[in-house]
């Protein structure tokens, strides 16, 4: 490979990418001077667009292209340190009326507005998106092994995008990167398994993936359009364009991907903690335009995926954990009788250790003593290299698969340890070392071209690399190299380390520094997990807040048609869907992270009972069982308790049941199990039997760990795999737990024992109407709105302004205090993560300054809006000085209710007459009569009927259910029922049990 340690590549490493001068041709970019609202700096290809000469519009205000209500937009979405929007655009000057796609954000004192001209898909387009999201979000979060869901990824993202390549690019430890999954045209080759040296991504590429989600170029071909002037007139400053979309390419990564023959691409950047990963690289034969929705998409997927795929990770480490927790156990046995041979209490333990990290030989040092196992080095060449590479580094890990690069005496024994792995204890006076060995192999490595056909080149007195220009697979004998060290065995060798710390805290006078250096590290990777779960947890409920919220709107408007209402409907039960998969996902990560906690409050048990029944029968009845739920005449109607826990502890066993039941019955038992009239505690049972395809002893507990199933349970694949789990872990917080008892073959009976409390007080929840207004008998309330996120600041005000509230905005808290003191509200909904200021601090300094006014100004309501999935955050909120708190996504009927509680508002709901409220109910089922009108049915509606359900197309599907004859009503109103409920698979497996 090159030499990277030449003067030229350095150069090269080091190009900033972030100061191109020129962007992409699909667009134009305008920059305006925030001060004064002049155009100080326009693309080149205005003309193209616009009827004006670029050098003309330099120096013109902002309102000579924009009218003054999208100025005022504009400048209304961009907070001081300014976050990026899109908005729809309407130029005065455009050629032909036309309108633009505007991403616009800030760079210092410039904004910048990024315009594409506005391409409207074709109908329906948005719904067939959002349904393609949904399934590859369900596909992806399916029980599979961690290679399958690599694969499965690049051809859910081929389905939504279109691109001829779909390809997962992971980056190794040297930064050089290999294609690790992949989903194809059948005609062109294949990049699977290839590898690509570290200068094809160099540094500044790779930082940028690391802070930007999604990057595109829609035309390899085309000349960069320059920026005029190419500096900032005042400062003669380069623009900044790290967060263009529009941005041009660095030449190099052109040449590139024209030597690979590749005329368009999409890359989506996979981040692990904050840590670049991997790309999702995506290249089309041809030029190809990514509309704004796609990137959105791409965009959401990459967020989600690095999530999901570090629950994945964190799953496969498990394995590795319970092999240390087996070593620890055994070595602290061995300590406890000998604690004065601890060289033989490690022997003892010698393959445990060496198959640990897929090793071959062992050595473990403790101060001068050196125990060898396995095939290692001598002693003295094992003291040597303590002295002279570990000793010198002071790593607590240090790991290489090429050590005489580094240290030329292990020539002498590359045979033996040509790659070491270590872990040290760097104590007072003590040093201790494992250190394990593997010999020199020589293997081949397949690179995507010859890496060493690459030179240097000064273009415009900028040293560039010079791609190879073939990518023809070029096999490499690597010599002076032990296999790599994998990852997880290098995590493996941390964890040991601190289970070996924590040991010698039992058995060492040190015990105070080792716990002290434990208790730090301990914390410290919690604080890390703990930030990058409330970040995922925000990144990916925020944008469904908006989705969800404008179709609840956008239902009430009297305009809407039929056909648009069944667009909404699919688009807000697909978006519920959505978010209860992401909650999957988050809520084992706060289970794993032990940020789970209870939330209390009085409900009605008789009604939840009644709800799991009505949305469980027709899933049941679809596959033929027959579901019974018998319920103890003892049980008290209102408990005190986590309702949410309990329904989803209820519905996830019952839902496992009918899922791996195909003929039978299932049957759910609730019942009182004990009751204490002084402490007024109960404990309930329920029970769930089943006739299914039962668990064979061996997976009695395998099958509560997250993403686990039988064996046996293959043919059954949807859900995230975390029901189980989640269940039981929910249960045990309830002082209860999960016990299971099965035949293979025979049956299961999963039996949960739950804590509940007798309520001091009862309240009856009462079913939510539509609110159309104020009373007229009450004051107009001012309500304060604080909210950076445009669309969600939009979706507060447009709904309370709808009913009759008197509506101002803030974009960070800053804004909100100047708002409160002069404005002073009735009420503040205060967003908790801004810029600028938080909701935390805003919240903070309006209780102070109250405090110091005393009497003279009534305290305001603050409510939180918070994205974040996590008790301990929602109970910081509380503290600072909020009132109460409401999670997005929310229900609108949440707002209004909180409203009402702290305000007193009285509201004017809508009548039945001028509502029809269709409400779809569980029908009764002859399973005999339906299975005889599907059989009359003719042979192609059937297929049409399965293909539809089994690619969740809902419109199809109400075509054919119209289809049906009027004498086939029984089989009409189930399959509506199933429809309206996202019953695809009932729909699928219905027609399946006909052709059986």
């Amino acid at each position: 490979m090159i030499d990277l340690s030449s003067h030229h590549v350095k150069q090269h490493e080091q190009y900033e990418i972030r100061y191109p001068s020129s962007i992409q041709n699909h667009g134009i970019l305008i920059v305006v001077d925030y001060n004064t609202l002049n155009i100080i700096q326009v693309s080149e290809n205005l003309k193209l667009f616009l009827e004006i000469e670029p050098s003309f519009l330099l120096g013109k205000p902002l309102k000579y292209l924009l009218y003054p209500k999208q100025i005022q937009n504009i400048l209304a979405s961009l907070a001081i340190h300014s976050h990026d929007f899109v908005d729809i655009i309407k130029i005065k000057k455009s050629k032909n009326n036309l309108k633009f796609q505007g991403t616009i954000h800030t760079i210092q004192d410039s904004i910048i507005l990024e315009l594409e001209p506005l391409i409207i898909g074709k109908k329906g387009y948005e719904t067939d998106l959002y349904n393609l999201l949904n399934n590859a979000i369900l596909n992806i979060s399916a029980e599979n092994k961690l290679e399958e869901t690599y694969q499965i990824i690049t051809q859910e993202i081929r389905k939504i995008t279109q691109f001829d390549r779909v390809l997962i690019y992971r980056f190794n430890f040297d930064s050089s990167g290999v294609v690790i999954a992949e989903d194809k045209k059948e005609d062109i080759e294949s990049y699977l398994g290839l590898h690509y040296p570290s200068y094809d991504i160099p540094t500044p590429a790779r930082e940028f993936y690391a802070s930007n989600w999604l990057r595109i170029i829609c035309d390899v071909s085309a000349e960069p359009i320059k920026i005029i002037p190419s500096k900032h007139p005042l400062k003669n400053e380069e623009l900044d364009l790290s967060r263009s979309i529009l941005r041009s390419v660095f030449p190099c990564h052109i040449q590139y991907l024209k030597n690979m023959g590749v005329k368009a691409s999409m890359s989506i950047s996979l981040l692990n903690q904050d840590k670049l990963w991997g790309l999702i690289a995506c290249h089309h034969y041809s030029p190809k335009y990514i509309n704004y929705e796609t990137r959105k998409v791409g965009e959401f997927l990459g967020q989600f995926l690095s999530a999901h795929l570090f629950c994945k990770q964190e799953q496969q480490f498990k394995t590795y954990h319970l092999q240390i927790q087996g070593i620890q156990n055994r070595l602290r046995k061995g300590l406890l009788k000998t604690p004065d041979l601890v060289g033989e209490v490690f022997a003892k333990n010698k393959n445990s250790l060496i198959k640990l990290t897929k090793s071959e030989g062992l050595a473990i040092c403790l101060d001068k003593n050196i125990n060898l196992m396995g095939n290692t080095p001598t002693q003295q060449q094992v003291e040597d290299l303590i002295k002279n590479v570990l000793e010198d580094n002071q790593q607590e890990v240090f790991f290489t698969d090429s050590l005489v690069t580094i240290y030329p005496p292990a020539q002498q024994f590359k045979d033996k340890g040509c790659g070491i792995l270590s872990i040290s204890l760097f104590l007072t006076n003590h040093t201790y070392h494992l250190i394990w060995f593997r010999p020199e192999q020589s293997y081949q490595v397949p690179w995507a071209g010859n890496p060493y056909n690459v030179t240097i080149e000064n273009i415009n007195d900028i040293p560039q690399l010079t791609p190879r220009h073939s990518f023809t697979l070029w096999k490499e004998t690597v010599k002076n190299k032990s296999f790599p060290w994998e990852l997880v065995e290098i995590d493996a060798a941390q964890e040991l380390r601190k289970v070996l710390l924590l040991t010698a805290l039992e058995f060492s006078q040190y015990s105070q520094t080792i716990l002290e250096e434990t208790t730090k590290q301990a914390n410290a990777a919690n604080l890390a997990k703990s930030q990058f779960l409330a970040k995922m947890s925000h990144e990916l409920r925020t944008p469904l807040n908006a989705i969800l919220g404008f179709t609840q709107m956008m239902n009430r408007d009297c305009s809407v048609s039929e056909v648009q209402k069944e667009y909404l409907g699919i688009i807000n039960r697909s978006g519920e869907h959505l978010l209860s998969l992401i909650n999957d996902v988050l809520e084992m990560s706060r289970i794993e992270a032990g940020q789970i906690t209870l939330n209390h409050s009085c409900f009605n048990l008789y009604d939840l009972i009644k709800s799991v029944r009505e949305l469980l029968t027709i899933k049941s009845h679809s596959k033929g069982l027959c579901f019974t739920v018998e319920q103890d005449v003892e049980l008290p109607q209102y408990l005190e308790g986590d309702e949410s826990k309990l329904r989803q502890i209820i519905v996830n066993l019952v839902g496992n049941a009918i899922k791996f039941t195909e003929e039978g019955n299932v049957d759910l038992i609730i019942s009182l199990l004990s009751y204490s009239k002084n402490s007024k505690n109960v404990e309930l049972l329920i029970e769930v039997k089943d006739t299914g395809i039962g668990i064979d002893n061996e997976n009695l507990e395998t099958i509560f760990e997250p993403f686990k199933q039988t064996d046996n349970s293959i043919h059954s694949k949807e859900g995230t795999g975390l029901g189980l789990s989640i269940s039981r872990q929910f249960a045990r917080l309830m002082d209860g737990d999960i016990i299971v008892r099965s035949k293979l073959g025979e049956g299961s009976i999963f039996t949960c024992r739950i804590g509940m409390n007798l309520p001091e007080r009862i309240t009856h929840k009462t079913d939510a109407k539509q609110i159309i207004g104020l009373s007229d008998s009450q004051p107009i309330y001012r309500i304060l709105v604080v909210e950076d996120v445009r669309d969600n600041r939009l979706l507060m005000e447009k709904m309370l302004d709808s009913v009759g509230f008197d509506v101002k905005t803030a974009e960070n808290g800053k804004e909100a205090i100047a708002l409160w003191e002069k404005w002073q509200p009735d009420l503040i909904w205060m967003d908790m993560r801004m810029p600028v200021m938080d909701g935390y601090e805003a919240s903070r300094h309006i209780r102070t300054r109250e405090a110091i006014q005393g009497k003279k100004r009534k305290s305001v309501p603050i409510i939180a809006l918070t994205a974040t999935a996590f008790d301990e955050e929602r109970k910081a909120i509380l503290e600072v000085g909020c009132n109460d708190f409401v999670s997005k996504p929310f229900q609108e009927k949440d707002i209004f209710e909180i409203m009402a509680k702290y305000l007193g508002v009285e509201y004017i709901y809508q009548s039945c007459s001028e509502k029809k409220l269709i409400q779809s109910q569980a029908p009764t089922v002859d399973n005999q009569k339906l299975q005889t009108q599907i059989q009359q049915m003719p042979s192609t509606w059937k297929n049409q009927l399965r293909k539809a359900a089994l690619s969740a197309r809902e419109i199809k599907l109400n075509k054919l259910i119209t289809e049906i004859p009027p004498e086939f009503s029984l089989l009409a109103h189930n399959l509506t029922y199933m429809l309206n409920n996202l019953s695809f698979e009932q729909i699928a497996n219905l027609i399946e049990v006909n052709h059986e």
